[in-house]
């Protein structure tokens, strides 16, 4: 009867295993969560400025003014260019808290890292053990046994002897 939900059970293990945890670990995730929270936190602030240039962009014409003709005073190139450098700062913005983010879900610090981790999650590493088990064909082994020799400086000298004995 006072069993507990298996949900609690995972959290009290995954509680206690942070706790048992190091240091080292324990750095590195507070460091990934920053990285999460400052992004959020610029993309916040930034997107508050761009709501209010909007805002200070907007025309509201007078009681019996045509809303389909902008003012005189109105500069087209200006706004795009600030339209376009607001939108390109939002979506790096956001990019870059989702990139935060999903690499603080994830415990992924590097790019490399990134890499072996969605190489290990495809199967790579499996595929990789599996490719390096076939047996190669005679042209391919004696191509690869050509380049191991190069590359440990393991040259054929007695053909280059007989071809300058013959000059």
């Amino acid at each position: 009867m006072n069993e507990r939900p298996p949900i609690v059970n995972s959290i009290i293990t995954m509680v206690w295993k942070l706790n048992e945890s190091s240091d080292e670990y324990k750095t590195r995730r507070r460091r990934q969560m920053q990285l999460f929270f400052g992004a959020a936190a610029v993309t916040i602030l930034s997107s508050r400025f761009a709501y209010r240039a909007t805002l200070a962009r907007q025309f509201i014409p007078t009681m019996f003014q045509g809303n389909h003709h902008p003012p005189t005073s109105y500069n087209f190139t200006a706004d795009a260019a600030v339209a376009v450098g607001t939108g390109t700062l939002l979506c790096l913005l956001v990019s870059a808290m989702m990139f935060s983010g999903i690499g603080w879900c994830i415990d992924v610090s590097e790019f490399r890292e990134f890499g072996w981790r969605m190489k290990r999650w495809m199967g790579g590493e499996e595929n990789q053990r599996q490719l390096s088990a076939v047996p190669l064909d005679e042209e391919s082994k004696v191509i690869q046994d050509g380049l191991n020799d190069l590359l440990e400086g393991k040259f054929d000298d007695i053909e280059f002897e007989e071809h300058e004995n013959k000059q």
